[in-house]
Order: C-alpha cells, then sequence, then structure tokens
C-alpha cells in the first residue's frame, strides 16, 4: 500500500476541495440563487419563512427596512387592497363571452389566519431579508390549492410578490417545491395585478434586483403609508373608463405618460385608449 505524502498529499487535498467547490456551485446554479431561511410560522396550512440571499447581487441596493412594526389593522387593510384578475382563455372570452373579473387576493378568512404571522415576521426580520408565505389548503372539491409569496419594505413602498393564488396542485412533489421555493414560480402565473389607489405595477426588469435569477412573478409596490391614511400619492392607476385623465393629484406630463404606458402593457386599457389619451397629454403639454 502506498501513501501520499509531501507535494502529492497536498495535490491531492487541494483537487478534493476544488471537487466540493465545483459540486456546491454545481447544485446552487441548478437551484437557482442560493438563499438561507429562517422559520417563523409553520402549520399544515400556512408556512411563514424570512429569505435572504447568500450573496449579494452585483447591483444590489440599499437594504431593505427592517425590522418594521406594524399593527394588524395595517397589515389588514394592506392586504384587502390587493386585487388580481385571472387571464382569460380564448374559448371563454369568444364563445362563452365570459369577461374576467377582479378578486381580492386575500379574501377574509385567509387575512385572518395571514397577518398575525406577517406582523411577526416583519418584526423579526433583518434588512436583507425577505417575509415569504406558502398557503396550502383544499378547495371545496378537496383538490388542494396554494397561494403563495413575498413581502418587504423599503422606504416607503411595502412590495409585494405574487407566484401563486390559489393554483390547484395535486402533486406531493409540486407542493413541495412552492414550499422550497416560495418565490419562484413553477409555471407562468395566470394573473395579473389590478392596481389600486397608492400602487404601481412593476415590470420584470424593475423586479430583477431583488430577485435575481428567478422567473417574473406578478409584482406590486405600495405606498402604504398613503394607502393608510387615504392620501393620493403618485402612481394612482388611470380609469380606464374616463375619457380624461385625472385632475387630482396634478401629475407632470412625464408621470402621466408613464402611468398610461403601464396601464396599456397591462392590457387594461385598448390601443386606441392608450393613443388617443397619449395625444390629449402630448397636446396639453405643448
Amino acid at each position: 500500500m502506498k501513501f501520499l505524502v509531501g507535494p502529492h498529499r497536498k495535490s491531492l487535498k487541494k483537487g478534493s476541495v476544488s471537487f466540493v467547490v465545483f459540486i456546491v456551485l454545481l447544485l446552487t446554479g441548478c437551484a437557482g440563487t442560493p438563499i438561507f431561511s429562517r422559520p417563523v410560522y409553520q402549520d399544515p396550512i400556512l408556512l411563514v419563512q424570512l429569505h435572504s440571499p447568500l450573496y449579494k447581487a452585483k447591483k444590489h441596493s440599499a437594504a431593505n427596512n427592517h425590522p418594521i412594526t406594524f399593527t394588524v389593522q395595517d397589515l389588514q387593510s394592506i392586504l384587502q387592497s390587493l386585487n388580481i384578475q385571472r387571464e382569460v382563455s380564448f374559448l371563454d372570452y369568444y364563445v362563452f363571452r365570459q369577461d374576467a373579473i377582479p378578486q381580492s387576493v386575500f379574501p377574509p378568512d385567509i387575512r385572518e389566519l395571514l397577518v398575525p404571522q406577517i406582523k411577526t415576521a416583519f418584526a423579526k426580520a433583518q434588512p436583507e431579508e425577505i417575509v415569504v408565505f406558502v398557503l396550502n389548503r383544499p378547495r371545496e372539491d378537496g383538490i388542494p390549492v396554494i397561494t403563495s409569496g413575498g413581502l418587504f419594505v423599503k422606504g416607503e413602498q411595502l412590495t409585494v410578490i405574487l407566484t401563486h393564488v390559489e393554483t390547484p396542485m395535486t402533486s406531493e412533489r409540486k407542493r413541495m417545491q412552492v414550499q422550497e421555493n416560495p418565490l419562484t414560480p413553477l409555471s407562468d402565473p395566470d394573473f395579473h395585478f389590478v392596481a389600486g389607489p397608492s400602487q404601481t405595477i412593476l415590470t420584470p426588469t424593475a423586479t430583477s434586483e431583488f430577485l435575481p435569477g428567478k422567473p417574473s412573478a406578478p409584482t406590486v409596490s405600495i405606498h402604504y403609508k398613503a394607502l393608510l391614511t387615504h392620501s393620493p400619492v403618485p402612481g394612482l392607476p388611470l380609469n380606464a373608463d374616463s375619457d380624461s385623465l385625472p385632475s387630482s393629484p396634478p401629475f407632470t406630463p412625464e408621470e402621466k405618460l408613464r402611468h398610461l404606458k403601464a396601464w396599456h402593457q397591462q392590457g387594461l386599457i385598448s390601443e386606441h385608449e392608450y393613443r388617443k389619451k397619449r395625444e390629449e397629454i402630448l397636446e396639453a403639454f405643448q
């Protein structure tokens, strides 16, 4: 039997370390951006955790304003303000004439479950952490449905990410995937946010900074202090049913054009409405 000594042993040791590093990088690369998870609450229905990246992205900006204290009433109001609209299939729209109707993301019974644990999570969160949640419960027909996403506060903006909203999942493997990666949708979401007062829809480009390497998920930024005090702020959505832009608050032409473009990209106003209102803004600016 031969024993490796001297430089040969050092080479073997160095090679072993390199192999281990390679395997770690391979595994983390396959799983996406590696994260560190801290548990906050878990029962058979609800999972709440704090997630932080194991390393920062190159363009990582200032940390979140965590820990932060919210009252139960504050979080109830914030979650109650969130609405989505399901995508309508060609068959439903053109054959059955079914229009998509906005729906609440968190109905009262869900808010009762979620709010106390989200409040606790925000109070424990560190600046680099995001509050994530997974709701897993059966529908009336017994099929499991999952709602998952995350929240964080930066400045006066509370950002909400939704990856699934009552998505049917009969596969245990898929449910485990969501629990392990609540901010990664398993497929393209079949819904989009409907912006309300003090809310701004974020584009995939805007979300890439705090979700590097992850698929796009519907994301909305809420000026939560304005929402809670019912005061208007820049970012109010345009009224698609109106022939004129809102006169209050006094937006600049640049803000009006930006908001108008966002609503057009989200499909909330038609091409004709977009062009007509854009011309009105430019004519008024001249």
